[in-house]
């Protein structure tokens, strides 16, 4: 039906769940990167495989409605983001829909009889990421371009803070010959403080140090890291950064949401469900220690469990940084930390997941469907685990609430929170 390396016309009928346009021809589906529904569009199919074929525009016929001109120089080449071409409003209508999609396809959950929000709409649309990483290659410092390691040369990004294209114009200077790798920076938007680390074989130019230094104020910590170990060269060792009333300590290990503003959004609503009367609380995948702490209350009793050493030690940090002594943080397999309090018939109030994009494992809601908290909040950033996870959940769990929070504007990623409640 299809050969690669020739053109055809074909039709755009709806996107799939990454931002692509989907053709067919009789019932054979083509997915088109940065094309549009409605529109018109030639055609080279670059993969023929047994199901389906991918192809990439030659020229557009006739333009969508939701079409956009694209501010970024690098946007169809470096492939971070992927809906940067579709009126803003189109993108939070293909979420929502592609959200509805999965609820049933995976969960057979029927969004007109749950509670689906709105998508909370971003804050800021470009220069809203608080971290960004980039690559070297043969002296140039950039993006890799997806699924491969071709790198494209970015002199500047305009969805990360702008303070990261400061430094980066300085850092291009002294690349030639460095021994960097990559160069990985995080900045505190409330705080105002900025951490740089350069993955590298080689002892980094003083003079670069002292560049940074002297032309960005902001900058309070400079890593170095090599086999595996980071060294601070300049400055303190963590930088700060505030959510909602809190503080945090951030180190170069920490995970911490990359879109501050919508994070803290997010965590109001979880803040929302948690009552006076819910007492014992227990957050897995807790990181730092964020949610747990923002949560807690002179009543509560919160155990946050995360496997990452280095992120429970953050977490006790922050634990004391911010005066929450009731809580404890143990560093663990959450399985195995459901499995010793199911053994010890431990009652829990609430349960709150914040899985990595690959969701809850099997065994994990076995034991927290046989546990039954009151309430379960379910922060997701990736809704296919969401929903699969979500139809396990359901057999003891009604599907109270579900918010998505547009985190990653630009791109087709939503993060969304969800709440269960116990069925009577």
């Amino acid at each position: 039906m299809f050969e690669e390396g020739k053109k055809y016309k074909l039709s755009i009928i709806r996107q799939e769940s990454s931002g692509a346009g989907i053709a067919k021809a009789n019932k054979f589906p083509v997915f088109i990167p940065y094309s549009l529904p409605t529109e018109l569009v030639e055609v080279k199919i670059t993969k023929v495989k047994k199901s389906y074929a991918e192809g990439e525009v030659v020229k557009n016929i006739t333009t969508s409605k939701d079409r956009i001109e694209v501010e970024c120089p690098y946007y169809y080449k470096c492939g971070g983001c992927d809906l940067m071409h579709q009126k803003y409003n189109a993108t939070l209508d293909f979420k929502m829909k592609n959200l509805k999609e999965l609820l049933y396809k995976f969960s057979k959950i029927d969004s007109n009889y749950i509670k689906l929000n709105k998508i909370v709409e971003a804050e800021d649309k470009y220069f809203y990421r608080n971290k960004v990483t980039f690559h070297v290659d043969n002296d140039k410092l950039g993006f890799y371009l997806e699924n491969t390691n071709d790198l494209i040369e970015i002199d500047e990004c305009i969805i990360i803070n702008p303070i990261f294209n400061v430094a980066l114009k300085i850092i291009k200077k002294y690349i030639k010959d460095s021994g960097i790798n990559k160069v990985i920076m995080r900045y505190g938007i409330h705080t105002k403080e900025l951490m740089i680390v350069f993955d590298t074989y080689k002892v980094i130019d003083n003079k670069l140090i002292d560049e940074l230094n002297k032309k960005i104020k902001v900058l309070k910590s400079v890593y170095m890291f090599n086999k595996n170990k980071f060294t601070l060269l300049s400055g303190e060792s963590h930088i700060k950064e505030k959510l909602l009333d809190k503080t945090f300590m951030i180190s170069p290990k920490s995970f911490f949401q990359v879109n501050t503003l919508m994070a803290e959004m997010m965590f109001s609503k979880v803040l929302k469900y948690i009552t006076n009367t819910d007492i014992n609380i227990l957050d897995l995948y807790c990181g730092i220690g964020v949610i747990s702490i923002i949560i807690n209350k002179p009543n509560k009793k919160i155990i946050g469990v995360d496997i990452v050493k280095d992120a429970i030690k953050d977490a006790n940090e922050n634990k004391v940084l911010n005066n929450s002594e009731n809580i404890e943080f143990v560093a663990a397999n959450v399985k195995k930390v459901l499995q010793v309090i199911k053994k010890a018939k431990k009652s829990l109030d609430v349960i709150i997941l914040d899985p990595p994009r690959s969701g809850v494992d099997k065994d994990s809601i076995k034991v927290i469907n046989e546990l039954l908290p009151k309430k379960i909040i379910y922060i997701s950033c990736n809704p296919t685990t969401l929903c699969r996870d979500l139809k396990i959940l359901k057999e003891k769990y009604d599907v109270k609430e579900i918010t998505p929070f547009d985190l990653f504007s630009q791109t087709h990623h939503i993060e969304a929170v969800t709440l269960l409640t116990l069925k009577k």
